[in-house]
């Protein structure tokens, strides 16, 4: 196995909120190590759609061919922003390419670095329709609401069966593995003021 590989392990004790098992609400969890790596991204319209996120990765693949990059990893896309705090019109997504070599930003092709180490990983099996939803079960379930918050609000994701070619309607649903950063910060998230004591 490469250094640029995962590694997923299955959760072995709670975490977060109590006694929360390895399967939460239906969505089986797991510990997955990711390395760091850089990577070339490109903006996606807010309305994520799997053509428009074919097209995006198509665009990456020819600019790391056309600079000589290797790339390491199958396509990613990523959330730039925490859905447990952020409403989703305010979610911006990006096509994400993990690449080694010498890049350089196209127009709005730009080089990037994602950062690696402890994720939980779960998977959406309706797809890019199923996402808020399992945001909401990972959040929610498996990391703590009041007390801590993600360091790093830069979700990841990798839709299975995007690729062209192979008989499927261009529309239809993909799985879709979602990788939670589980870096936390023990700095309380601030209460209402409602619940405040008088």
């Amino acid at each position: 196995m490469s250094s640029d590989e995962i590694t997923p392990k299955p959760l072995r004790r709670p975490r977060a909120r109590g006694a929360v098992a390895a399967t939460t609400d239906g969505h089986d969890v797991e510990e997955t190590w990711r390395q760091t790596c850089r990577a070339l991204v490109v903006p996606l319209e807010r309305a994520l759609t799997l053509p428009a996120l074919r097209a995006a990765q198509a665009r990456l693949a020819e600019a790391a061919a056309r600079q000589g990059l290797a790339i390491v990893e199958e396509p990613l896309f990523a959330l730039k922003g925490d859905p447990g705090e952020d409403p989703p019109h305010r979610w911006a997504y990006e096509a994400v390419l993990p690449i080694r070599g010498a890049a350089r930003p196209e127009g709005d092709v730009t080089v990037a670095r994602v950062e690696g180490g402890m994720h939980l990983a779960a998977i959406a099996p309706r797809g890019l329709d199923d996402l808020a939803s399992l945001y909401g079960h990972l959040l929610g379930s498996l990391l703590p609401g009041r007390k801590q918050r993600l360091v790093r609000p830069y979700i990841l994701h990798r839709a299975h069966r995007t690729a062209d070619g192979q008989g499927r309607p261009p529309a239809e649903p993909a799985a879709v593995t979602v990788y939670v950063p589980a870096v936390l910060s023990m700095e309380p998230v601030p209460m209402p003021a409602g619940d405040a004591e008088a």
